[in-house]
């Protein structure tokens, strides 16, 4: 008896090590790992503005996108040109506009929720078209007001895979893009 129980352990043991660990849903970074994407989260919220310099080739109407995650916006998210003059009615947007605009070629194609729900929705995209998903803890802004998660789906590219910490690989977090549920 005894020895069919430890045979049993050891095969329990071989097949668990055989069987692929299963891949997390998204990409989960902290305030310092986001900074190098253009995310940036302080004690106001999180604050994004990127100008994509591929901006042409990729067919968007628009070469700047900005969004901001704050205690009193769920989520806000402006499409705009270079050129464009932009003026701030808040304080978000101030911080927002005072805020260094990156120029890089991966930016958010969605952003929305771990439930499903989405923003910046294109039905244009692809159906197949994969994305990169990084998650946001709000709690880490210390707005007290939010303890969800934020998830933005980035356009993967090789900028981006060397913006992010050298352990991660952006095959590892590939998904079919997201569905809209809202």
């Amino acid at each position: 008896m005894k020895t069919k129980l430890f045979l049993a352990l050891i095969a329990t043991v071989v097949i668990c090590s055989w069987t692929n660990p299963t891949k997390p849903e998204f990409l989960f970074l902290n305030a310092n790992q986001l900074k190098p994407l253009g995310i940036v989260l302080n004690e106001n919220g999180v604050f994004y503005k990127n100008f994509n310099p591929d901006w042409k080739q990729d067919n968007l109407p628009n070469s700047c996108l900005s969004f901001y995650c704050c205690s009193d916006s769920y989520l806000t998210s402006n499409h705009y040109n270079e050129s464009d003059i932009i003026q701030a009615d808040n304080k978000h947007e101030k911080l927002l506009l005072n805020l260094e605009t990156t120029k890089n070629d991966f930016y958010p194609l969605f952003i929305g929720n771990t439930k499903g729900k989405q923003s910046l929705d294109n039905e244009t995209l692809a159906k197949d078209l994969k994305l990169f998903p990084v998650a946001i803890c709000m709690s880490e802004t210390k707005l007290r007001s939010r303890n969800d998660t934020i998830v933005v789906w980035f356009k993967p590219t090789e900028a981006l895979q060397k913006a992010l910490p050298e352990n991660v690989r952006i095959e590892d977090y590939l998904k079919l893009r997201p569905i809209n549920n809202k």
